[in-house]
This record gives C-alpha cells, structure tokens and sequence, in this order.
C-alpha cells in the first residue's frame, strides 16, 4: 500500500499511527490525545476497507481490531 492514498487516507501513514498508538498500550494506559487518534483511525479505516481487497484487506482489518482493541482497553482502564 505504499504511496497509496484511498479516500484522502494515506495508507502507509495510517497504518504507522494505529500501530504506534497500539505499541502504546502495551505499556500502559493511552493518553487522551493517542486515545483520539486511535478513534479517528478506526473510522479512517472503516472508511477505506471497502476499497480494499486481497491480502491488504486482512491486513488493515487486522489494523483496525487491534485499534479496536486498544480503544477498549483505554475504556477500561479509565472506570
């Protein structure tokens, strides 16, 4: 997907923003400005995947359960 934009999303960029949000997680709570990233890259993604096909598709579905999972996580850590 390098050099690819679809939608007005650059695809290599958002995939380096959501895992770098993600690496985040494992050590620790996000912080609210990654929390937000990691939200707008969730609907970045959702926005995109439907013009995406083959192995990039499980790629950045992959991508976005991980973001996902990271949101969630932060959730829980905040009640």
């Amino acid at each position: 997907m390098r050099g690819r934009e679809i939608h007005g999303e650059d695809m290599v960029l958002l995939d380096a923003d959501i895992a770098g949000c993600v690496v985040s997680t494992l050590s620790g709570p996000l912080d609210e400005k990654r929390r937000k990233v990691l939200l707008l890259c969730l609907a970045a993604v959702e926005k995109v995947l439907p013009s995406i096909d083959g192995s990039a598709s499980e790629y950045y579905e992959h991508l976005r359960d991980m973001a996902a999972l990271a949101v969630e996580l932060g959730n829980a850590d905040a009640r």
